[in-house]
């Protein structure tokens, strides 16, 4: 019990004689509440990319031209909404760059739509020609059918005897 009793009185004069709490700095907790994952933004680490104004189109042709160059546009989505890019025409695409490969599939055009840039090719699926489809034919009647013309005859029926030439001798 004196043990007890003398913990008991240790414990009292310590915290009469200790001193008050210090009131700590609310600033010390600032970066729990403004770095929170829960509500922290991403960071951005440059512009978002831009994506090719151009990638709903392919390239169908290009050919050099004495001012400029034609090219035929094809959209993905519509193969048959086709745009011309020529030096005089009234299109909203104009022609920046052509790099010409020695694959003419692996040719690239750079085109201009407003103040964006961006690149076309060609694509396989849209430039290939299909086969065109086989049409059914008509059902035949064999006494509808006109008579074949045949050779006239004239009258003999035997065969001409073919012609044998001997060569001279020596």
């Amino acid at each position: 019990m004196k043990t007890i009793l003398l913990l008991l009185i240790t414990a009292m004069v310590g915290t009469a004689t200790g001193e008050p709490p210090k009131q700590l700095m609310l600033g010390r907790y600032k970066p729990l509440w403004e770095d929170s994952p829960f509500t922290s933004k991403p960071i951005v680490t440059g512009p978002a990319p831009v994506a090719n104004p151009l990638e709903d189109y392919s390239l169908g042709g290009i050919t050099k031209l004495a001012d400029g160059y034609f090219a035929i546009l094809f959209n993905k989505k519509d193969p048959k909404i086709k745009e011309v890019v020529s030096p005089g025409s009234s299109s909203e695409f104009s022609i920046v760059k052509v790099d010409w490969a020695e694959n003419w599939k692996e040719t690239v055009v750079t085109l201009r739509k407003g103040s964006t840039t961006g690149t076309v090719t060609f694509e396989d699926k849209l430039i290939t020609i299909k086969a065109p489809v086989a049409q059914k034919k008509a059902p035949t009647n064999a006494a509808a059918r006109p008579p074949i013309p045949t050779k006239p005859s004239s009258g003999s029926t035997r065969t001409p005897r073919p012609r044998v030439v001997t060569p001279p001798k020596r």
